[in-house]
């Protein structure tokens, strides 16, 4: 985080804010090891697989990694308070626990309005619900929605016309020109974007993007898929991405999806290959991570732009340093899956994350003065101090909301389950 008298100088020279945020930066501000929450034979799996945000909390999903006899237990881990400076706050609570396909069969979750919509077992060609299966879930008491689709579950053989064995990935598609929310499905093998109704889990239209080349072959690798705000795909389909212009409710141009980013390089058959689009105030990122089965991308790699038009930006390696100046170890894993969202601004004086920074911010951080209490340290320097003090009061009375970033790395080895937290500017 800037320092107040870095800032103070900065506008002294004639530097103002709207200068500094010109351009998207992120603000790395945790890294915390999971691994002990995803064990050999736990509850929720024994790596992390994918992860959700509603706002205030986080829902970390996990896989089987290991190679052993079906099934075995997955699900999501609650982790309530993540915004919090103080890691001391938070609380970690096993949610849900199912058991389904092992062996790198992979696990995908997003939430929407109190629900979460887990698929697990992903990679599974079985069609037995005791393997996998998206299923619906409240995101308070982890219990199932048993009416959903009728049956409870959407197995591969509801996603019709045609025949489709195996499901990738669940995300949310925010419909043609934000028309209206549906739950998006990718199966492999499969040129639709499959959808279902979030409350009743029935079929909506699907959308035809068969991910096509210029000399109009096709593949249908499919693997992750995410949304710009106006309904646009991109799609990771083995190892390239690829981009669908939405046209209308059901439909893309072309009835098809155009490579937008060529990865051939890289391993075409790798689990947790995947996308997120990102929008920020000053200009849109699309991110992905890259893997060859040698751990030879332990990053993120960002890209800037719009539609069809991208360009590198940076990357994100995990070593980025933390507010405090410290510097953690970089990324151990190319196996990463990241989600983003808003949430209350601790770091503009919103203490207590109520959503007001108000009185009880202020006590907080005169309460704490002198300390090193994270929880009340705004700026994250280890002290809280003057400069804490003073962005409390330059924000009296604000909603101050921020961007976050929430990036998973999976173990594949022991220990090495990881969340980052990075904060996205403006």
């Amino acid at each position: 985080m800037m320092r107040m008298s870095v800032l103070t100088g900065l506008l002294a020279l004639g530097i103002g804010a709207s200068a500094l945020w010109a351009q998207p930066t992120f603000v790395h501000l945790k890294t915390v090891d999971l691994s002990s929450y995803f064990t050999a034979g736990g509850p929720q799996g024994d790596s992390v697989s994918d992860v959700a945000f509603d706002g205030r909390n986080l829902y970390v999903a996990g896989f089987s990694v290991a190679n052993t006899a079906d099934p075995v237990p997955v699900g999501v881990l609650k982790i309530e308070n993540v915004l919090s400076p103080d890691v001391n706050q938070w609380n970690f609570l096993p949610l849900i626990s199912l058991t389904q396909a092992a062996q790198s069969r992979s696990t995908y979750v997003v939430y929407k309005d109190g629900f979460l919509y887990l698929g697990t077992g992903l990679g599974d060609g079985s069609g037995n619900p005791a393997r996998t299966g998206v299923r619906k879930f409240d995101a308070a008491t982890g219990a199932q929605d048993m009416n959903w689709n009728g049956t409870g579950v959407v197995m591969p053989a509801d996603l019709t016309p045609g025949t489709t064995t195996r499901m990738e990935c669940v995300a949310i598609d925010p419909g043609y020109q934000g028309s209206g929310e549906s739950l998006a499905i990718l199966a492999r093998g499969r040129g639709f974007i499959f959808r279902r109704d979030f409350a009743t889990g029935a079929a909506l239209p699907n959308i035809l993007a068969t991910p096509t080349r210029p000399d109009n072959s096709t593949t249908t690798g499919m693997r992750d898929i995410s949304f710009a705000p106006n309904g646009d795909a991109y799609l990771r389909v083995d190892n390239s991405v690829w981009y669908a212009q939405r046209t209308g409710t059901d439909t893309v141009a072309g009835n098809r999806a155009n490579l937008l980013i060529d990865l051939s390089s890289d391993s075409a058959f790798q689990v947790l290959i995947n996308v997120l689009y990102l929008p920020t105030p000053s200009g849109d990122l699309l991110l992905f991570n890259r893997r060859d089965g040698n751990n030879s991308f332990r990053k993120v790699f960002v890209y800037q732009g719009s539609g069809a038009t991208w360009t590198p930006y940076l990357e994100l390696d995990g070593s980025e340093p933390l507010p405090d100046g410290t510097t953690p170890d970089p990324f151990a894993r190319d196996v990463l899956n990241f989600t983003y969202g808003d949430g209350p601004d601790p770091s503009a004086g919103d203490v207590n994350l109520d959503g007001t920074v108000d009185d009880a911010d202020l006590l907080a951080v005169l309460f704490a003065f002198g300390s090193s209490d994270p929880s009340a340290d705004v700026n994250g320097d280890g002290t809280v101090d003057d400069a804490d003090l003073l962005t409390v009061l330059f924000n009296f009375g604000s909603s101050p909301i921020a961007r976050y970033l929430f990036v998973i790395q999976a173990n594949f080895v022991a220990g090495d389950d990881r969340l980052d937290i990075y904060r996205v500017n403006p």
